[in-house]
Formats: C-alpha cells, structure tokens, sequence
C-alpha cells in the first residue's frame, strides 16, 4: 500500500510573502461544496474545472491563495502561484478553477458582501482569488471554517453598494439578495459615465482612436464585446485569461469599481483614483 504523501500547512505558507499573499485550507468536502456551488459564468479559467458539474477528477486538499491586486482585470496570479510552486520543487499539485468566493468564505479568508464580492481579511476587496489541489495529506492547517453561507455583519442595515452602482445592478433591499451580472458586466465593459471609466473609453483612447465617436457611442452591450473591441493595434493584445497585454506584458484596464471604492467599508472612501490607471 502506497504510504500517503503529506505537506505541512506552514511550508506552503512560507512560500507566499505576507504582505502580497493570504493562505487558507480547503478539506476535501469543502472543496466538493465549493464546486457544486454555482457560479455566474465561466470566465479566466485556467487549471482542473470544478464548476458547475456532477462528476469531478479525484476530490482532493487545496490551498486557497488570496493575492493583493488592486487591478480588476488582472488574473496573473494564476501562473503567479505555479511559478511559486515550482520553484520550491513541490510535487503532486494542480490548479483548480472553482467557485473561488465560496473557497475564500470556505476557507475563512473573506467574508461575503452584499455586492456578491468577496470582502478580504487581509486586503479588502483589493484582491483576486486562486485554489491549488495537492495530491495528499496538508498537515497542521488551520482550523475547519463551518459557518460558511452567511453575509458580513457589516452589511446589515448598510446598502453603500447598491446606492453607488450607477446602473442599479444590485438588488439587496431584502433577501434574497441577487446581482444583475449582465447589466453589471455591460456597464463595465460599454459605460459612457464622464468620470467612471469603461473598457470601451480605454479601448478608444489607446488602441482604436480612429473609430469616430458616433460609433462608439452606440458599442452598449457585451454580446460584441470581442468583434467590436478588437485589441490587435499599437502593441496590445486579449489574453482572456490574463487580460489586456501591452507589448506582451498585462497591464490594468480601468472600469467601473463603485460597488467597491464607495461603500463605508472601502479603504478608498469614495476617491478611487481611475484617472491614475
């Protein structure tokens, strides 16, 4: 009989510098609860699929890593993470792509807003999220997180998010509480606001100037966004995983964070600084 591999909790957690990095502890049912849990859609994945299905590879431990970035459209953690990995020679590991704001509440890195984000112990919601499966036994992780379903007890009798959304994407008057993710995601991407930023404003300004304002203005939803937004002039690229890539090298794009920047819980006390991005 094979002798069961084991990893101690504390050697992953020293590969992760403090400042840039939180780590949690996924049990194998946690994991399973997490990939049953349903996400809005599938979007950035990269490693195992364990969203949205009945039957998954072998369900195994996984950390949970929580990587600073005040960047909304920067996934580069992912490869981060292996990069880390590998280096420290760590054997009989995978990324896991899952539902990862179930994994961080799972985990008891963060705790779940009203605005559907995950709000960081450690970071706000200044961060991104990742979950890695190891192949054996994590030993001397922290103790099993079990209330994992509730919202932030900071959220009650507060509605900051949905008074700043500009186009009244979040619904939490009363539970249940649900986000418009397409009138969301169309804002982000199309919005014509002065002083929220959008992908399309970006996307004008930097790659495509030569597209007359009249057209741009009618660019409204995200079912074009890839055949109207084409990233493919003076050196940027579309990496959807990664993002938007400047001479190959990702590069934040600024776009509605209201939900976030405004709220009483924001470190940024309404004055998120877009036009420094």
């Amino acid at each position: 009989m094979d002798e069961i591999k084991k990893i101690k909790f504390s050697d992953i957690r020293s590969l992760f510098p403090e400042d840039k990095w939180d780590v949690g502890f996924l049990t194998k049912e946690q994991l399973k609860f997490c990939a049953y849990s349903p996400i809005k859609g599938k979007a950035q994945e990269y490693g195992a699929d364990y969203t949205n299905n009945i039957h998954f590879l072998a369900v195994v431990n996984s950390i949970v890593l929580v990587r600073s970035s005040p960047d909304s459209w920067d996934y580069t953690l992912y490869k981060e993470a292996d990069a880390i990995f590998k280096k420290a020679g760590l054997q009989d590991w995978l990324p896991i792509y899952t539902n990862f704001k179930q994994a961080a509440v799972s985990a008891g890195l963060g705790v779940r807003a009203k605005n559907s984000l995950i709000y960081s112990n450690k970071f706000g919601f200044d961060m991104k999220i990742c979950v890695i499966g190891f192949d054996g036994e994590i030993t001397g992780h922290p103790e099993v997180v079990t209330n994992t379903t509730g919202f932030w007890d900071m959220c009650d009798g507060c509605s900051d998010c949905r008074d700043a959304c500009p186009v009244g994407a979040i619904n939490n008057e009363q539970e249940p509480y649900w986000l418009d993710s397409s009138r969301c995601d169309d804002y982000m991407a199309f919005g014509d606001d002065p002083r929220i930023p959008s992908i399309k404003k970006f996307w004008h300004k930097n790659i495509h100037p030569e597209v007359s304002q009249h057209e741009v203005d009618n660019m409204k939803s995200c079912t074009t966004l890839e055949r109207e937004l084409s990233f493919d002039a003076n050196g940027y690229t579309l990496d959807m995983l990664e993002g938007v890539l400047k001479d190959g090298v990702a590069i934040p794009i600024p776009f509605c964070r209201e939900c976030q920047v405004q709220a009483r819980c924001s470190k940024w006390g309404g004055q998120f600084p877009y036009d420094e991005m």
